[in-house]
């Protein structure tokens, strides 16, 4: 190793003689205070290369390491006899303690005919601790504390877990529109029986007697599509005239005229302005409950059985 150092020495020294170069390092010390260097201050140094006029220097820049880092650097070129005056001003630090080196530096003096690489001095200094001498003595480690738990320290989170949940169902089936306490399902009627149910409903109004044959024709309409929705469990009540009659294709076709023919007439009395003779109203009512009986659910599975 020594001789490989020698051999180093003996090349930078021959490549002066030829590039004509001088490396000159030191540390600034008005910036830098080496008595109470302390990890992590800043440490001012200095390099100074002499070359040619037709040269030129460049820094090659190192990788920073765990323990040395050049934080940042500037450049200033002087004209001296006979050449020229590159000097490198380094802002560094160190993140260890104990006696560091500041690592040679590389540079590069280019010049028209050829280029030759060159390094600072190595520099030595001493980085103390940033922590008190006496904080570094070892303490005994404390024995684990025993843990207590009460019926509160118990009985306190999980009632608030409990609080919590509680919360949040009441706000997700709020969201859904839900009753907090589901309720019993209802009893589904029979659609025959819903539908038979309003007719009467529709009778103690008492329309005809009043005049108001628009609104009883209305409610007939409103009726029969009603039945026909929950009897068939499709939207009859969204439907227009046209779609209803492609839907009551599967029915019998004496109560699918029947059905249309009550329906049509109702749309001649809303939109058509269509006045009919009062028989006529109580006529559609007495076919629109002809209707319910023939086509009521009860009746087809009766009809299933037999068959």
């Amino acid at each position: 190793m020594k001789k490989i150092a020698v051999l180093v020495g003996l090349a930078l020294l021959l490549n002066s003689f030829a590039f004509g170069f001088t490396v000159y390092t030191k540390i600034d010390t008005i910036k830098t205070d080496l008595e109470n260097l302390q990890v992590g201050d800043r440490i001012y140094f200095d390099v100074s290369v002499t070359h040619e006029k037709e040269s030129s220097v460049h820094y090659v820049q190192q990788k920073p390491s765990e323990i040395f880092v050049i934080l940042s650097y500037s450049t200033d070129i002087k004209p001296i006899d006979d050449g020229s005056k590159t000097d490198f001003r380094f802002t560094s630090a160190f993140f260890d303690t104990g006696m560091q080196t500041i690592p040679p530096q590389e540079f590069v003096i280019a010049s028209s005919e050829d280029s030759v690489g060159v390094y600072s001095d190595s520099i030595q200094v001493m980085v103390h601790s940033i922590l008190p001498a006496d904080s570094v003595a070892l303490k005994d480690i404390k024995p684990p504390v025993s843990l207590y738990l009460g019926f509160w320290d118990i009985a306190l989170p999980l009632l608030i877990i409990t609080i919590i949940i509680f919360v949040i169902i009441l706000i997700t089936r709020s969201k859904k529109g839900l009753a907090l306490i589901p309720e019993k399902k209802k009893k589904i009627l029979p659609a025959h029986v819903i539908a038979l149910k309003k007719i009467e409903q529709l009778k103690l109004q008492d329309y005809i007697k009043k005049g108001d044959i628009k609104r009883y024709y209305v409610e007939v309409s409103w009726i029969c599509r009603e039945y026909l929705e929950n009897r068939y469990h499709k939207p009859f009540l969204e439907m227009t005239g046209f779609e209803i009659r492609q839907a009551l294709k599967d029915m019998n076709a004496e109560k699918r005229v029947e059905t249309n023919t009550i329906l049509q007439e109702c749309d001649r009395v809303k939109f058509a302005k269509y006045i009919p003779p009062i028989k006529d109203a109580e006529q559609i009512l007495n076919e629109l409950i002809d209707v319910i009986y023939m086509t009521k659910e009860q009746e087809i599975e009766e009809e299933k059985n037999e068959d």
